[in-house]
């Protein structure tokens, strides 16, 4: 396998004629990165202040103003670093909220932890294949 960043091979969302797919808009680049990283992604000309990382070759810097195209390999998409909320580019509006996250374990107050056990019965000499 090719040791080149994606936009090299013809994969990424690298800089049109360096070898990006065509089919793939920069949108759908951005979408991919968040949905494989599990991390904010934003798109070169986009302006958002904080700390960034290039989603190729991982070279990083601290945005104040418009993302670059990463001036080590093309890379247009870069991956937000800090932690909080889902930073808002400058001229767009926040997100609608999300749906609800599905059922996870319930809390609970003022539970017990040192409620006996149930009891436990050891029988020897017992086959668990027939």
């Amino acid at each position: 396998m090719s040791s080149l960043p994606p936009q090299r091979t013809g994969g990424g969302s690298g800089p049109p004629g360096r070898g990006s797919k065509p089919n793939v808009s920069a949108r759908e680049g951005v979408e991919e990165a968040e949905r494989r990283l599990g991390r904010p992604c934003y798109l070169a000309g986009q302006k958002v202040p904080g700390r960034y990382r290039c989603v190729t070759c991982q070279f990083q810097i601290m945005n104040r103003g418009v993302l670059p195209t990463c001036p080590d390999c093309g890379e247009r998409v870069w991956v937000y670093m800090e932690e909080g909320p889902r930073p808002v580019p400058q001229g767009e509006t926040a997100a609608p909220p999300t749906a609800a996250p599905a059922a996870g374990p319930t809390v609970q107050e003022g539970v017990r932890l040192d409620a006996p056990a149930p009891s436990v019965k050891v029988e020897e000499g017992v086959r668990l294949e027939p």
